[in-house]
């Protein structure tokens, strides 16, 4: 039978982040190769795992906070500054294109964070 100890908060919580990452990159127009089922399904696998094992090791509060800041984070560090950098129309040429990467991004992650 398999090991089923505890997925520890930062342990699991450095796999979602690589998974962010990844998606952050795709919407900036970065290099970066699609989400497959197998990545898919790990990054789900990790919350769900990590949201229903038995107490003190259920990490729903903790990782819905950090769920959170995953998008303040994106916002302040991505978004804003690109932002800033234009007026007119070309800022709301910039705005939309954000818009649609921000509705990307809450679809992917919502999918990860499902189990939240």
């Amino acid at each position: 039978m398999a090991d089923k100890r505890p997925i520890e908060l930062e342990e699991g919580w450095a796999s979602m982040q690589r998974g962010i990452d990844k998606l952050i990159r795709l919407l900036e127009g970065e290099t970066e190769s699609q989400f497959n089922a197998e990545q898919y399904m790990m990054l789900y696998t990790t919350i769900y795992n990590m949201c229903t094992q038995k107490p003190p090791c259920d990490y729903s509060e903790q990782l819905y906070q950090r769920y959170r800041e995953a998008f303040n984070n994106y916002i302040n560090d991505k978004v804003l500054p690109a932002l800033r950098e234009h007026r007119d129309e070309v800022l709301l040429r910039e705005l939309l294109s954000r818009w649609n990467n921000h509705k990307v991004m809450v679809r992917w992650l919502s999918r990860f964070f499902n189990y939240l």
